[in-house]
């Protein structure tokens, strides 16, 4: 009986050490290569929005976006992240298609501070220099999004026990004859903005993902789609940074939740969209309505 209960709390040690070390690796990974200021813990009342900002005509990108994040902290809020979009991957239905140049995600202490910060002259105008902008909320539970990385830690787990073959490094797809040009051209053009973003994003491209669920069986084949993305995000310590319910702030585009999602780099991202492991699944991918765009960071080039 002694063995039996020095064994169950060396595997209870065992699995806390590493729940421990899986979420302190994954706050580093956010601090030093994504550049998120998200902290681990905060209060139930805390407020997020993510900002999109077209630049008017001349305009630079950094002091843009400098601006904007100035004008949120200056309210009291927090700029968790801001990034360069690489490419806009997939335009919503709900909204026009605008040709987004960055994201800023910031903190605030509750929905109200976020009004009054709406409201504020001084951040109007930091809006108001941007050709467009459009800010959508989101409710991000700490408890879930720090459960996250304890998540990847156990299918990473269960996929060892299973002997799971590794899904890095990927191999090239062979796509057949018949592939549509249109496709094709997309596919194309989304590499092509990937890597011309190197210079901020050889380490980390961060994929803003705004999600309205679909069907039944939609949203059961998208759930098969993420149940083989998140093997390979666990298998490679990568996956979602935030998680939270859409909050709709302007207009009338209803969105059910928001990812914001890491990789390790343009290159890597570029080399899994054209991989048979994408190709295999993406068909997987079934959304009522998504906008999807990848970015790189910037907080550390303000």
């Amino acid at each position: 009986m002694k063995i039996l209960l020095w064994t169950a709390s060396l595997l209870i040690v065992v699995v806390l050490l590493a729940a421990a070390a899986q979420t302190f690796r994954y706050l580093r990974t956010r601090r030093d290569v994504v550049a998120d200021r998200q902290e681990l813990f905060y209060s139930s009342s805390v407020f997020h929005v993510v900002t999109l900002v077209e630049l008017a005509p001349g305009q630079g990108l950094l002091p843009g976006v400098s601006r904007l994040v100035e004008a949120i902290e200056e309210q009291g809020a927090k700029a968790i992240y801001a990034g360069k979009v690489a490419v806009n991957a997939l335009y919503s239905k709900q909204l026009p298609e605008v040709e987004w140049d960055a994201y800023v995600l910031a903190q605030y202490p509750s929905r109200a501070a976020y009004d009054a910060s709406a409201a504020d002259p001084a951040y109007q105008e930091a809006r108001e220099s941007f050709a467009r902008s459009y800010a959508m909320g989101m409710q991000r539970p700490a408890v879930l999004n720090l459960g996250v990385p304890i998540g990847l830690l156990g299918v990473r787990a269960a996929d060892i026990v299973r002997g799971r073959p590794p899904r890095y490094p990927f191999e090239p797809a062979v796509l057949p004859e018949d592939v549509p040009e249109e496709m094709l051209a997309r596919r194309d053009q989304l590499v092509r903005g990937l890597l011309a973003n190197r210079e901020y994003g050889s380490e980390a491209l961060v994929v803003f993902n705004f999600i309205k669920e679909g069907s039944e069986e939609e949203r059961a084949a998208n759930a098969g789609y993420g149940r083989t993305m998140l093997g390979m995000m666990a298998e490679l310590g990568i996956g979602p940074m935030h998680i939270g319910r859409a909050v709709t702030l302007e207009g009338d585009a209803e969105f059910d939740n928001i990812a914001i999602v890491y990789y390790p780099g343009v290159e890597f991202f570029a080399e899994m969209v054209q991989s048979s492991f994408y190709t295999s699944i993406s068909g997987g991918k079934q959304l009522g309505d998504t906008l999807v765009s990848p970015t790189v960071p910037l907080l550390p080039h303000l």
